[in-house]
């Protein structure tokens, strides 16, 4: 038998002899190496083991069981149960190679023997290739098969879902998404006028890995620093929140309260409308790779759909129910205009006809109470009668208004004497800085919608307790909140208190009070403005009225200056 190092020589002679043949295995990408089977002696390994192998080829002539340790542990016992097959034919691997530095190499080789009939000797012969490009690439492919998958299985998920909480949970349990610990889902009440506060539906998940109570979430939805980050066709992500510019202090800490580390939000659109906002809460850092940010688009998407189609659907019962409840609302609305005029009426009928009795003889002093009980009656027909009017007017777009730059110092001024009246059993506590710029209002309007807030708040609060009214500036508007410590108003009936013959029950004798139609005005006049009146979300006991009014910027002055001049 030809000793290994005579056989290296050999070799090495035959290439020498065949130049062809060593510039193909010097070049070629992929490892060549020749192996005794009888010793496991390398005999031959080509250049190309150095930068695949990334060891040199001295290494593995000292040491053959280099081919064996360089396995993956996963793999090793698949290559090592690798037998050389006697009918010499071929057979292929595909294993892993870990490097010095950690780092992981894919290998296919094809190995077959070589048998030396003068010598009676084998010879293993290896031919070994990276493929960690294609593993690559074929990992990829699985991943967007997966993400098919899970595109087609959420999709029908959330075609079956009857309510938005249905597919909000779809949405979350994305694989994404997964990682979250909270979302919400906004919803504009009119896609046409897009983000409002206060004007859209709220929809929130919570993952049940989370223990603690988030106070400040509603609070989060009302700040207009995070109505700035909204966009109707990008998604937005905050990757830091403690270190994002975008972010107002505000909003920063109402998050950092949270424990919110990552916020992403989504645009929800729909028949080429902006329908809302999905946000996404992440506790921990996370990064978003653009396949995943395109993978979620599409489910996003497909929920934006979803919901409106389920919008539509909600509309065609509430009209059916509308429809049906038509004649009673009329019959009732009938009834209930007939018992506010005539209880005034009765009451100013009663104490005439009581004043014009001959039979008796009344004290001045009685006389005069009389006389005032009729006039509070004929004021409170008044006020009925001047309600109604302005509804059907600010309904027609007719009812007079006329707009320039004041303060809201003079708003106070001109409703001070009512609101005094309304509060007499109350606390009435008014914040108003004094360098808030000028709004374009109607004095008169405005103190109407502050007077009407006031005499609800009133209405519907016990007694002693304090009523609140404040003022703060948003962006190109100022905020007025008129707060109550009443017993609040459910969210589901946030917005229906703005519809005209809406009533409450009054705190102190649990009685039906009023027409319903202060509220709708005060809706009428603010939007006649160009602002926006809503109930806020309950952080505190009581309920928090507040409206908008656009500031007259070319007319803006300090209150101070005018109260010197």
């Amino acid at each position: 038998m030809v000793g290994q190092s005579d056989f290296r020589t050999e070799f090495k002679t035959f290439l020498e002899v065949n130049p062809f043949l060593k510039e193909i295995l010097v070049n070629i990408t992929q490892v060549v190496w020749i192996q005794d089977i009888t010793t496991d002696r390398i005999l031959y390994v080509s250049p190309a083991f150095e930068s695949v192998w990334r060891r040199s080829c001295d290494s593995l002539y000292a040491d053959p069981q280099l081919l064996i340790t360089c396995v993956h542990p996963e793999d090793r016992v698949q290559v090592m149960n690798s037998k050389a097959r006697n009918n010499h034919k071929p057979y292929n691997q595909t294993y892993r190679i870990v490097h010095p530095d950690d780092s992981i190499t894919w290998i296919y080789s094809r190995s077959f023997l070589i048998n030396d009939p003068v010598q009676k000797n084998e010879y293993l012969f290896c031919i070994a290739d990276n493929i960690s490009d294609k593993k690559e690439v074929e990992s990829a492919l699985r991943r967007t098969l997966d993400r098919i998958r899970e595109q087609f299985d959420l999709s029908r998920k959330m075609s079956l879902a009857r309510k938005p909480e249905a597919v909000l949970r779809t949405l979350v349990s994305a694989r994404e998404m997964r990682p979250a610990q909270r979302a919400a889902l906004l919803l504009f009440d009119d896609a046409k006028n897009g983000s409002v506060i206060g004007d859209e539906t709220i929809t929130s998940w919570t993952s049940n890995l989370v223990n603690s109570t988030w106070a400040g979430e509603s609070n989060l939805y009302e700040e207009p620093g995070l109505r700035d980050l909204f966009h109707a066709s990008k998604t937005v992500v905050v990757q830091d929140v403690q270190t994002d510019p975008r972010l107002t202090r505000s909003v920063r800490d109402i998050l950092l309260e949270g424990k919110v580390t990552t916020l992403a939000i989504f645009p929800l659109t729909a028949l080429g409308e902006w329908r809302g906002c999905l946000m996404v809460f992440y506790s921990a850092e996370h990064q978003f790779e653009h396949f995943e940010l395109r993978h979620l688009k599409v489910l996003v998407d497909q929920a934006s759909i979803t919901l409106h189609n389920l919008e539509l659907l909600q509309k065609e019962e509430e009209s059916r129910r509308e429809a049906e409840r038509a004649n009673k609302i009329k019959t009732e609305f009938l009834a209930m205009i007939s018992h506010e005029l005539r209880t005034p009426l009765t009451s100013i009928l009663g104490f005439l006809q009581t004043l014009q009795a001959e039979d008796v003889s009344w004290k001045a002093s009685e006389e005069h109470a009389f006389i005032n009980t009729i006039q509070q009656e004929a004021l409170r027909l008044q006020e009925l009668i001047d309600h109604l009017l302005d509804l059907s007017r600010l309904e027609a777009g007719m009812l007079p208004i006329t707009v320039e730059p004041h303060t809201l110092h003079e708003v106070i001024q001109d409703a001070s004497p009512q609101l005094s009246m309304l509060t007499k059993g109350h606390t009435l506590t008014i914040h108003m800085a004094d360098t808030l710029p000028a709004v374009n209002i109607d004095v008169k309007r405005i103190a109407q919608v502050l007077v009407n807030l006031v005499r609800n708040a009133a209405t519907y609060s016990p007694k002693n307790t304090e009523i609140s009214i404040n003022a703060v500036v948003h962006r190109e508007y100022v905020q007025i909140n008129v707060k109550d410590q009443g017993p609040g108003i459910s969210p589901g009936e946030t917005r229906k208190v703005f519809k005209a013959f809406q009533r409450g029950l009054e705190v102190e004798t649990g009685i039906i009070h009023g027409a319903g139609l202060g509220l709708a005005i005060c809706k009428g006049l603010v939007e006649a403005h160009g602002g926006h009146i809503w109930i806020r979300r309950k952080s505190t006991p009581g309920t928090t009225v507040s409206f908008t009014l656009p500031i007259a910027h070319e007319h803006a002055f300090d209150h101070r200056q005018t109260k010197e001049s």
